[in-house]
């Protein structure tokens, strides 16, 4: 597993909503407050996070979507969706 830290969690969040945007030409501005979930279908997401995952070197649990919060069932921005990711990482990879 590569070395948890927010920044880095944060930086490759963003790094592939932005490949995603380039690709299915969204113009929206990536940063931690952009919400992915408001303009990217879930699929896709789906998707990103495994890619996420494997560059990271962490099992994200199939029960975990880090773009949506079930309990408030709000769409997370990707500073939430990182601090949810690297408590399911921490949670999931002991």
């Amino acid at each position: 597993m590569v070395n948890i830290n927010h920044d880095l969690v944060e930086k490759e969040i963003i790094k592939t909503v932005e490949e995603i945007n380039n690709i299915l030409k969204i113009e929206a501005l990536v940063n931690e407050d952009f919400c992915p979930g408001s303009l990217i279908m879930s699929q896709v997401l789906i998707t990103a996070m495994v890619r996420i995952g494997r560059i990271l070197q962490v099992t994200i649990p199939d029960s975990c979507y880090i773009f949506h919060d079930k309990k408030t069932q709000k769409q997370l921005t990707i500073k939430e969706a990182t601090q949810k990711l690297i408590k399911e990482a921490i949670n999931g990879n002991k």
